[in-house]
């Protein structure tokens, strides 16, 4: 007992670390992002990977892609009035000119082109996150199925091995389980990308877990 509660511990430890990390990763990423990407380029890598997603899904699927994530958009940000107000509270408006009186000069300084050009990559960043989650989404029929053949033939494989007495390995169930965090870290990561994705991206990484997937099931420990 006391073995399998510190196994427990120690894989709850190992969790809680890679969520930390990811989200470390994250926020890295997203200042960078801010800092450093030209609104051009953000532009830019809209627009081409919009362009893959037609070619890689049909126009009729990408509409729908583009569609779903402006109504995500909408309702997370526009609605309540965030795009807004992060202009509002960050770049002085005429009434804020007006009251500065001998200090309304600073209002034409560069710094505040730029403060609106850091604002526009950073709501850009996360719309287009939602856009790669609608892709994702509009693949769903094809990972479920995916996983469901990669948890039978999992599954088979572990019958299998227990009828011939094989052994199980659980350094590769380990490993499986790391291989997925790992995955699942760096698309957390890729949503804000500042690259253009293909849209058929999509399947390789559904088969990439498939496989970890049928790794951990044959090689699990405990009944199924």
């Amino acid at each position: 007992m006391a073995e399998a509660g510190t196994y427990s511990a120690a894989r709850g430890g190992n969790w809680l670390w890679a969520l930390l990390v990811g989200a470390t990763l994250l926020l890295m990423e997203f200042i960078l992002l801010a800092a450093l990407v030209p609104s051009a380029w953000s532009e830019r890598v809209r627009d081409t990977e919009l362009a893959w997603l037609h070619e890689g899904l049909g126009p009729t699927t990408a509409n729908a892609v583009v569609q779903r994530a402006e109504d995500w958009y909408g309702a997370l940000f526009v609605s309540p009035g965030l795009v807004a107000t992060s202009y509002r509270i960050t770049l002085p408006s005429d009434e804020d000119v007006t009251r500065a009186g001998a200090l309304s000069p600073l209002a034409t300084l560069p710094l505040w082109s730029w403060v609106a050009g850091r604002l526009e990559v950073i709501w850009a960043a996360l719309q287009q996150a939602l856009q790669r989650l609608a892709m994702l989404v509009a693949w769903w029929p094809f990972l479920l199925l995916l996983l469901a053949a990669a948890w039978g033939d999992g599954w088979v494989r572990r019958r299998i091995r227990q009828s011939g007495f094989a052994y199980a390995s659980p350094l590769a169930h380990a490993y499986a389980l790391r291989g997925i965090v790992v995955v699942f870290v760096l698309l957390g990561l890729v949503l804000f990308l500042p690259l253009p994705l293909p849209a058929l991206g999509v399947p390789v990484v559904g088969a990439l877990v498939a496989v970890l997937v049928g790794v951990i099931v044959a090689n699990a420990q405990k009944r199924l």
